[in-house]
């Protein structure tokens, strides 16, 4: 099917140099079709685009909730999952897509914001939930506190504008924040199990923090 080629080809044009240095010309030209046929299947190069950021919304989407609803996971095991799976799909959005879309497509990246403030925010809540029940958690920090500074640290360190200050990628930023984030809320036996599956994030603090 035309349509599905044109998003498959354009989301790789997209990732790979961003929003504003791909043409339609370049999308048919990878297609072998003219620039008509192309505007036959979508009005315009945002409507392509929203069709392909909607899409990876979805499949990103169906894929974390995939993994909070395996029964046979641990919640640790779902975390370093999770976090591991949405760590790479920001990667992959990368820098210069994110600027992209804020500034030459801000419609779309409305609905990339929405979703994103939408799922952490809804499924953190959940892995709260979850890890006070293992005892991973320390009980001695108020949760809707826990989830006011969580979503305080997301809006200031995992955004265009802070990844673009820091001169890092996305995926950077939101490892530095869940590594800080979590290092302090976690009790010792949760670090543990942390620093054991993701040495590379959670680094063993020799402190006992209860």
């Amino acid at each position: 099917m035309l349509r599905r080629r044109i998003l498959k080809e354009s989301g790789e044009l997209f990732l790979d140099r961003g929003f504003v240095r791909v043409t339609a010309d370049d999308i048919a030209g990878r297609l072998g079709i003219s620039k008509a046929t192309l505007y036959k299947s979508f009005p315009s190069k945002e409507a392509i685009l929203r069709a392909v950021v909607r899409g990876i919304l979805r499949e990103t989407g169906a894929r974390v909730e995939e993994i909070l609803g395996d029964g046979e996971m641990g919640f640790v095991e779902k975390l370093v999952v999770l976090f591991s799976y949405v760590g790479g799909r920001i990667s992959r959005l990368g820098t210069v897509m994110v600027r992209d879309l804020q500034k030459s497509a801000p419609n779309v990246w409305q609905e990339v914001d929405d979703f994103r403030r939408e799922k952490i925010f809804k499924n953190f809540k959940i892995i709260l939930e979850c890890g006070r029940k293992e005892g991973l958690f320390r009980g001695d920090i108020d949760e809707e506190l826990l989830r006011r500074i969580f979503s305080f640290l997301i809006e200031e360190f995992v955004s265009p504008e802070a990844v673009l200050r820091s001169g890092g990628s996305p995926a950077e930023a939101f490892e530095s924040v869940i590594k800080v984030f979590f290092q302090g809320i976690l009790t010792d036996r949760g670090r543990r199990n942390f620093s054991a599956r993701t040495p590379a994030l959670f680094e063993p603090r020799r402190e006992s923090v209860r």
